[in-house]
């Protein structure tokens, strides 16, 4: 009876901590989705780098290494890891035109899809706290999660943005609609560290995703969450 007890408040011990845990990821993490067309972040920073993509080829990248625009001096280096670019056919980047990174595919055979990633790392003291993007033609099961030595801190999915727009009028998501599908710029600001991103698609999917910003802010923008 006595280890009976043990195991059950071993048991619900844990379950606390797990809340817990969840009760700080959410906590430590504010997302919000920018004004409607609005195709980069609203934030002010204390340093803020972009990659567009609209410089690499079409084709599959195995690794790629962004300074975000800020130059080889500058302080964000970002490494892709299993990156596909393609070029924008109809709407799918944030500019209508270039190129949007996605995760690599065939047409034919979907099935065994590997999460395109990326791995971050700043030279100056103060920590990357951020991160944006624009996810366009947002489909279900579409993902980004965050990574801090190798652990899951956060993730963010397509049903989270909708549970947002939710919160609202129909006539507010009706302006981030374009043939049915959403397009916005995300932005992710942190209070606990991260220094790797996986975005994530199921087969037969397609997950889109352009204008990635990385930076520390100071104040946040735009937009509602």
């Amino acid at each position: 009876m006595a280890s009976q007890r043990i195991c059950l408040f071993a048991f619900f011990a844990a379950v606390q901590i797990l809340i817990c845990l969840v009760n700080v990821d959410a906590s430590n993490v504010t997302v919000k989705i920018e004004p409607a067309w609005r195709t980069e972040s609203s934030a002010r920073f204390e340093y803020v780098g972009i990659e567009k993509f609209d410089s690499l080829a079409e084709r599959r990248h195995v690794q790629y290494v962004s300074h975000y625009g800020l130059g080889s001096s500058g302080p964000i280096t970002g490494r892709y890891s299993n990156l596909l670019i393609e070029p924008v056919h109809r709407y799918e980047g944030a500019d209508l035109c270039g190129m949007y990174a996605t995760v690599p595919y065939t047409r034919r055979d979907s099935r065994n899809l590997t999460p395109f990633s990326l791995r971050l790392r700043s030279t100056s003291p103060s920590v990357i706290n951020f991160f944006g993007f624009y996810w366009t033609v947002m489909k279900p099961h579409d993902a980004v999660t965050f990574y801090n030595n190798g652990v899951e801190v956060f993730r963010f999915t397509e049903r989270d943005v909708m549970n947002i727009f939710r919160k609202y009028d129909t006539e507010e998501l009706d302006k981030y609609l374009i043939e049915g599908k959403v397009w916005c710029f995300i932005s992710f600001y942190f209070y606990i560290p991260f220094d790797e991103i996986r975005f994530e698609q199921l087969p037969q999917t397609h997950i889109q995703t352009d204008n990635h910003m990385v930076g520390h802010f100071t104040h946040r923008g735009e937009g509602f969450s």
